[in-house]
């Protein structure tokens, strides 16, 4: 069963190499000020909620929501970006996305949007994801 929580900068280490699995230690090096500001940010950022999906001392995947303010409606709209491990349980992607709209829903927010990986991405969910989770397609989001 896994846990989810508020994401910790302390996560930085496991998300990088979650996110960048083909990144030498070079590459780490180079940019590990920059990655560690870029994470700072995402973490006391009160206009985003990064959550972990974990069990034990492994992180199976990130969900990033963007709290964004409509200018025709009041009211909140939530962004979504997700990663997940292709080893992680196929629960977890579920378990992060529901938690995400459930907080979602407590900031009142009248729509939720997610912006789908390029095609070709290895990250690209598949369009069943989509549909079976209450999403309706609307141009290039969901």
């Amino acid at each position: 069963m896994c846990t989810i929580r508020r994401g910790r900068r302390t996560d930085m280490a496991a998300l990088q190499a979650m996110l960048f699995p083909d990144a030498s230690p070079q590459e780490d090096q180079e940019s590990s000020t920059a990655a560690n500001r870029h994470w700072r940010r995402l973490a006391r950022d009160p206009a985003l909620d990064c959550y972990v999906a974990q069990e034990g001392e492994v992180l199976y995947g990130i969900i990033l929501v963007s709290y964004i303010r409509r200018l025709r409606q009041y009211g909140w709209q939530a962004l979504l970006d997700m990663a997940v491990l292709p080893t992680a349980p196929a629960i977890v992607g579920q378990e992060l996305l529901h938690f995400a709209k459930k907080r979602a829903r407590q900031r009142t927010c009248r729509s939720v949007l997610w912006i789908p990986s390029p095609t070709g991405s290895e990250n690209q969910l598949p369009v069943t994801f989509f549909e079976d989770n209450g999403f309706q397609q609307i141009g290039a989001f969901w």
